[in-house]
C-alpha cells in the first residue's frame, strides 16, 4: 500500500503532466494558426505560450523526480 506522501506526489505528477500537455497543445495550435507570419501581438502571444510550456515542463520534471526520489526511500 502506498503511503500518503506517495499518493500526494502521484497526484501532483498527474496534474503537472496534464498542465504540460495542455501548454504544449496550446503552443502547437499557435504554430498551426500562425504558420505564414506573425505581428507584434502574435509574437507576444507566442512568447507567453512558450514560457508557459517551458514552465509546465519544468514542473512536470520536478514532480517526476520528487516522486522517483520518494520511491527510492521506500527501498
Amino acid at each position: 500500500m502506498d503511503c500518503q506522501d506517495c499518493l500526494n506526489r502521484d497526484s501532483k505528477l498527474v496534474e503537472a503532466m496534464v498542465a504540460a500537455d495542455k501548454a504544449d497543445t496550446d503552443l502547437r495550435c499557435y504554430f498551426l494558426t500562425h504558420r505564414r507570419g506573425a505581428g507584434v501581438s502574435d509574437l507576444d502571444e507566442y512568447n507567453a505560450l512558450y514560457e508557459l510550456a517551458r514552465h509546465s515542463a519544468e514542473q512536470r520534471h520536478r514532480a517526476y523526480l520528487a516522486s522517483v526520489e520518494h520511491w527510492r526511500q521506500h527501498g
